[in-house]
């Protein structure tokens, strides 16, 4: 029944993002990040039940740009508090360096033709109520973006976004080997008057977004050496897509996607990741008075601490 459930949920997912009222580049987050309920029971501690840790790069060699060659992404959230494992609130922060190939006439310092060009920053805080089917969300969180050199030729410039945002994660789906999770959140983004800033508006006004991710164990475990001997830990196939859906101040719409397909090592502590990725981006927003979209592909690698315990 709970897996009928589960499906149907994940249905009206995949439904919401056509019939939804359709910034600056966000990137994907996994559930223990948008969460805070992720893994936590009635039987949790009320302080800081749950936490999730990642860090990794990704590389765009198969189809960069000119303003992408490669990232560095660190990020992390905690469940700050939570009661009965009904009601929960946490935060999360995330941190991207992001580098470029530097342009045609550009002298590079070293062999290695690379230039980091900025951060960005990701960080809010969310709350969470568990209803019969699944968990609703509600989340206000900012981004950032900074570029190392203001008077750089490319014309890189601040931006930055607030968004207030609803959402629901159903029950996870659990078939056999496999199991498939996801979520939902929409919701509106600006630049809040209360921050006094001087940079422009993001691009949309409107966003919403899914994402979905499958997991399917390939094996629980190698053997190194003797049967008695210490395994690897399981070993699954994984996939992850995100859509995102823009309503734009300009008007009309736009549309993001972000996608992932790998294979992912699980121990006790934590897993590794390793997958290919592609991202679309109508709008980077990053370059004054020009539009740049950006279509992204390559290979990456993530390491991230395992969320609590069931």
């Amino acid at each position: 029944m709970k897996n009928k459930l589960s499906l149907a949920a994940l249905c009206f997912l995949l439904l919401g993002v056509h019939a939804a009222h359709l910034g600056a580049r966000e990137y994907p987050k996994p559930p223990a990040m948008v969460n805070p309920l992720y893994q936590v029971t009635e039987d949790s501690t009320i302080l800081m039940p749950s936490g999730y840790y990642e860090f990794g790069h990704w590389r765009y060699d198969f189809a960069g740009s000119d303003y992408d060659l490669f990232e560095g992404r660190t990020g992390g959230a905690a469940t700050v508090l939570q009661y009965n494992g009904r009601m929960a609130s946490g935060v999360f922060f995330r941190s991207l360096v992001r580098s470029g190939p530097g342009p045609d006439d550009w002298n590079p310092p070293t062999r290695i033709e690379w230039r980091l060009d900025a951060v960005q920053f990701e960080y809010g805080g969310h709350l969470a109520f568990r209803v019969p089917v699944g968990d609703l969300l509600f989340e206000y969180s900012r981004s950032s973006f900074h570029p190392f050199r203001d008077d750089a030729v490319e014309g890189y410039t601040v931006n930055t976004s607030d968004y207030v945002r609803l959402g629901y994660m159903p029950p996870m789906l659990e078939l056999g080997e496999s199991t498939v999770e996801g979520y939902i959140k929409s919701g509106y983004m600006d630049l809040f008057d209360f921050w006094d800033a001087i940079y422009d508006k993001p691009r949309a006004y409107w966003k919403t977004t899914l994402a979905v991710g499958a997991e399917t164990v390939l094996t629980d475990g190698i053997r190194l050496n003797s049967s008695g001997a210490a395994g690897t830990g399981a070993v699954s196939a994984f996939g992850h897509l995100e859509p995102a859906v823009l309503l734009l101040r300009s008007g009309g719409a736009d549309f993001d996607f972000y996608s992932e397909l790998g294979l992912r090592f699980t121990g006790e502590f934590g897993r590794l990741d390793f997958f290919l990725h592609f991202t679309r981006i109508g709008d980077t927003e990053e370059l004054a008075g020009k539009e740049v979209e950006a279509r992204l592909f390559g290979v990456a690698f993530r390491l991230a601490t395992l969320p609590g315990s069931r």
